[in-house]
């Protein structure tokens, strides 16, 4: 019976070991994404930036209040909302995939991949 046991402790550690390990991976593939997409979507705005389209403007910029409401895992509200503009097809293009039922935009000159619902999954700040 001991045998068994110890057979089956084994198996789960393994089973553990193998999704921790799985899961590191697809953090590190996630981190090497935001920084390429960091990366292109900078590029993209330093070779925009004497025209910028809607959203990147200066008049388009948050406040500092409106700013710090924009972050990773809220949802967008109202006002926000509609200064949301789709982000351009040619930044779109250099950028990571948007994970499925994600899309990016554009909120007073930073770049977002939101879901379906405004939830934000990843914000890429262009201004400081």
């Amino acid at each position: 019976m001991k045998i068994k046991t110890l057979t089956l402790a084994i198996g789960a550690a393994a089973v553990l070991l193998a999704l921790s390990g799985g899961t590191a991976l697809a953090q590190e593939r996630h981190d090497r994404s935001d920084d390429n997409g960091q990366q292109a979507a900078r590029d993209w705005y330093n070779q925009h930036k004497d025209h910028p389209p809607v959203g990147f403007r200066n008049e388009d910029r948050l406040s500092a209040d409106e700013d710090a409401r924009l972050r990773d895992g809220v949802v967008v509200d109202k006002h926000l909302r509609r200064r949301m503009h789709s982000a351009p097809h040619d930044l779109v293009r250099h950028l990571p995939p948007p994970e499925h039922g994600h899309r990016y935009v554009v909120i007073g000159g930073h770049v977002a991949m939101i879901d379906g619902r405004n939830h934000v999954k990843t914000v890429i700040r262009l201004h400081d």
